[in-house]
C-alpha cells in the first residue's frame, strides 16, 4: 500500500512536469515538493516500515520457496508465473493511472490556461470599454465647450454689429441735425 502511494506521488510529480509547460522555475519548484514529500517523517516511516517488513518476511518467503522448489519444480515455476503475472498487472495499473494522472493534470493545466486568457480578455474588454466611455466624455466636452464658445462669439459678434449699427444711426441722425440748418439756408432766395 505504502508503495502504491509512493508510486502514484512520483506519477503525479512526473505527469505534472510531462503536461504543464512551466518551464524550468515551476520544475525546479516541483522537484523540491517531490523532495519534501519523499522525506516528509510519514513517509520515511512508510519506507521502513516496508523495509522491515520486506526482511521480515524475507526468511519466511524463502523457506517457503525452497520447500516449495524442493517439493515439485512445477510448482516454483507456477509460482513465478504467477508473480510475473502480479507484477505486469501492477505496472500495467500503475502505467494506466500514470497516463491518467497525467492527462488530468494537462487538462487542468489547459483549463487553467484558458480561464487565464479568458479573464484577461474580460480585463482587457472593461478597461478599453471605459477608455472608449472617457475619449467619448471628452468628446462630448470638448464638443459643448466648442459649441458654448461659438455660441458666446455669435453674442458678441451679434451685439457689436447691433451697437455698430445704433452708433451709425445715432451719428447719421446727428450729422443730419448739424447740416439741417445749413440746408434751410440754401433753400431761401439769394437776394
Amino acid at each position: 500500500m505504502a508503495r502504491l502511494r509512493i508510486l502514484f506521488v512520483a506519477g503525479l510529480g512526473l505527469g505534472y512536469v510531462l503536461g504543464a509547460r512551466a518551464g524550468r522555475a515551476r520544475y525546479e519548484q516541483i522537484r523540491e515538493k517531490a523532495d519534501e514529500a519523499w522525506n516528509d517523517p510519514r513517509v520515511v516511516k512508510a519506507r521502513d516500515e516496508a523495509t522491515q517488513f520486506v526482511k521480515d518476511k524475507a526468511p519466511v518467503v524463502a523457506e517457503a520457496a525452497k520447500d516449495a522448489a524442493a517439493k515439485t519444480a512445477e510448482a516454483a515455476k507456477d509460482a513465478a508465473a504467477k508473480t510475473a503475472e502480479t507484477v505486469k498487472d501492477v505496472a500495467g495499473k500503475t502505467a494506466e493511472a500514470t497516463k491518467d494522472l497525467a492527462s488530468k493534470t494537462a487538462e487542468a493545466t489547459k483549463d487553467v490556461a484558458g480561464k487565464t486568457a479568458e479573464t484577461t480578455k474580460n480585463v482587457a474588454d472593461k478597461v478599453t470599454g471605459a477608455a472608449t466611455d472617457a475619449r467619448d466624455k471628452v468628446t462630448d466636452t470638448v464638443g459643448d465647450v466648442q459649441k458654448r464658445v461659438s455660441d458666446t462669439a455669435d453674442e458678441i459678434r451679434d451685439d457689436i454689429e447691433e451697437r455698430s449699427d445704433k452708433a451709425l444711426r445715432t451719428a447719421a441722425e446727428r450729422r443730419d441735425d448739424a447740416l439741417a440748418p445749413l440746408d434751410d439756408d440754401e433753400d431761401e432766395p439769394t437776394r
